[in-house]
């Protein structure tokens, strides 16, 4: 049986990725992984995906907020110190809900000037109320627990976990990142998903081997070639097979291509400006190796790339107004930067960035320390010139506590609203412009089949 040198380099895990554990990879190494056949040649467009994921529960609630009916938002937070008024709203027309909105830009904290010019010109579109689920529920059936809901809801570690691997309940130790790596590989010689954010569990797969690169400094730091203990003689073992073998022939010139590759990856590629802070340096790196998507795989095309970036700092509590908003116009400034490179670089219909969180926050201001508290359904941004923007998709949350949408009850209820998209229709709708078949989606989102549709809308797959 014949195979492919990226079989042997990227099953076996020879080429030595910070965030892949070399030593590891070698002991897990088996036939299956030596023998397991490649999938079959995507087409020759590329795309990428970039997740920009935000730690600590971003408070979606102050970011997208009614215009037309902005007393539903003033009846509740008009006291907050983080109150934004209607006047320092940017406003939105909202087609799919019959109204308009707003998103803040309450000065000198909150400046969503680049969001909202993304929004106006039809590049940006915004998901509501999404979040984590294992089936879809409605009000009735999480109050009577008739139905089953995600594990430990409103605990920040779970729900982070959740939302980058799409499973609600148990555990997997794969990310839907890394599994769509896992479907959509072809011929690539160079890992598909990159993280810029450290080891995560979203670029975590079963073959694919994630590349994790620091946010700042050369591309270069993230490729080691120094195996550790032991390995290179299991390498120079499998080099030692009879000459005759296909493994040992693709095999053969693996260290002069790992040296080659970091050579090439030691002079940076010239991009655009980016904002000097923390996510503008992270997406930065991510426009640096895009610029390398022809090159990169052994001279070979990359058809397919998957980044992960995040930005931490979201669990404001009583501190919102001075983190929540520096944060978010971080968030416009970088994402408006990133989306003008994609443009320049002749591809901003084949490069989608979009946002996840943990969770929103409590509608409800609580009392003393807890501020706005740990909530469910968030709403989140997609860019990019191939998504159907300038619109909502999915229903924005009625904002009534103890409402239609109220995960909460009674007398202490503070606003949590109950999803109604989850977390997998979210990532599959992502998924099926990427190139997975309705008929393999399954494979990377479990459950997606216990939803009414895997595709949303917000992704022109045409």
């Amino acid at each position: 049986m014949a195979h492919t040198r990226r079989e042997f380099l990227f099953g076996s895990g020879c080429l030595a990725l910070s965030g892949a554990a070399f030593a590891s990879t070698f002991n897990k190494l088996s036939l299956i992984n030596l023998l397991a056949q490649a999938n079959s040649v995507n087409d020759a467009n590329y795309k990428a995906l970039v997740c920009i994921f935000m730690f600590g529960g971003n408070d979606s609630n102050n970011i997208v907020i009614p215009y037309d009916n902005y007393a539903d938002y003033s009846a509740v937070r008009s006291a907050a110190a983080f109150n934004i008024p209607q006047a320092d709203l940017l406003q939105i027309s909202a087609p799919s809900q019959g109204a308009n909105f707003g998103l803040a830009n309450r000065r000198p904290q909150y400046d969503l000037t680049g969001l909202f010019d993304l929004y106006q010109n039809n590049k940006l579109a915004i998901v509501c109320n999404m979040g984590n689920l294992v089936v879809p529920l409605t009000r009735a059936d999480y109050l009577g627990r008739t139905l089953p809901i995600p594990s430990q809801l409103f605990s920040h570690s779970d729900q982070q976990t959740q939302n980058q691997t799409a499973v609600s309940s148990g555990s997997s130790q794969t990310g839907w990142g890394g599994r769509l790596a896992d479907k959509i590989h072809s011929t690539e010689l160079f890992p598909i998903q990159t993280s810029v954010a450290g080891v995560t569990v979203f670029t975590a797969a079963q073959a694919e081997r994630p590349l994790v690169l620091p946010p700042t400094g050369p591309l270069n730091q993230g490729l080691r070639v120094d195996a550790p203990a032991g390995v290179a003689a299991v390498v120079q073992n499998i080099l030692a097979l009879d000459d005759g073998t296909t493994l040992r022939r693709t095999s053969a010139n693996f260290a002069s291509q790992a040296f080659a590759t970091r050579d090439q990856l030691s002079t940076d590629p010239v991009v655009g400006t980016f904002p000097a802070t923390n996510l503008g340096n992270q997406l930065k790196q991510i426009a640096k190796m895009i610029t390398l998507r022809d090159t990169i795989s052994a001279g070979q095309p990359m058809r397919r790339q998957i980044f992960f970036a995040s930005l931490g700092g979201f669990d404001t509590h009583t501190n919102q107004l001075a983190g929540q908003g520096g944060l978010m116009t971080q968030v416009s400034n970088a994402v408006s930067a990133f989306y003008a490179e994609m443009v320049s670089q002749g591809i901003g219909n084949q490069v989608t960035t979009f946002t996840l969180s943990d969770f929103t926050r409590t509608f409800k201001i609580g009392n003393g320390a807890t501020g706005t508290d740990h909530a469910w359904g968030a709403n989140h941004f997609v860019v990019g010139d191939a998504v159907n923007g300038g619109n909502f998709w999915g229903t924005y949350p009625t904002l009534a506590i103890n409402g239609p949408d109220d995960a909460d009850s009674g007398g202490n209820a503070r606003g949590r609203w109950i999803p109604t998209i989850g977390t997998n229709q979210y990532g599959s709708t992502l998924a099926k412009w990427f190139g997975v078949a309705d008929a393999d989606m399954s494979q990377v989102f479990p459950n997606i089949g216990d939803f009414p549709t895997a595709d949303i809308g917000f992704m022109n797959n045409g």
